[in-house]
């Protein structure tokens, strides 16, 4: 699928003169930092669940309570 839209993107450029190209590349260059931006604050907000998850002094009873704990949190982060 992304080979297809490399190609459709691919033709549409062939038909562009050099000012298209100028915001075409803004546009793409908005696209990137958005996604970027994006990706930071979800990377920020994982790492501060994993803080969290040290910093909060469960006093797990047993290893078990532990581990199913910890897959509990896993479960979670994974949407299941």
């Amino acid at each position: 699928k992304m080979q297809t839209a490399k190609l459709v993107l691919n033709d549409l450029l062939n038909n562009l003169e050099e000012e298209d190209y100028r915001t075409v590349i803004d546009f793409i260059e908005y696209l990137s930092a958005k996604r970027q931006k994006e990706r930071i604050a979800k990377n920020n907000a994982i790492l501060s669940e994993i803080q969290f998850c040290f910093a909060d002094d469960k006093g797990w009873q047993s290893e078990e309570a532990m581990l199913a704990d910890m897959a509990a949190f896993r479960k979670g982060r994974l949407g299941i």
